[in-house]
């Protein structure tokens, strides 16, 4: 199975990627697009700032771009 796993309001964390690892290990391929471009956040709060300060339209098209490298 393919899979999209998007990341939560504080970013890709260590959680969000552990989870990915787990369901790569059950043999399904998942992608991750880190729409937050590497940066991680502490609270909801801080996340949703950061989402207001580039734009929620912003943060939704890196998720829709193909990934690069």
């Amino acid at each position: 199975m393919e899979i999209l796993l998007v990341h939560h309001i504080q970013g890709l964390t260590p959680g969000v990627v552990a989870f990915a690892d787990a369901l790569r290990a059950g043999g399904h391929t998942v992608h991750t697009p880190d729409v937050f471009e590497g940066r991680t956040f502490g609270s909801v709060d801080e996340g949703a700032a950061y989402c207001r300060e580039v734009g929620f339209e912003e943060v939704r098209a890196r998720g829709s771009r193909p990934p690069t490298g």
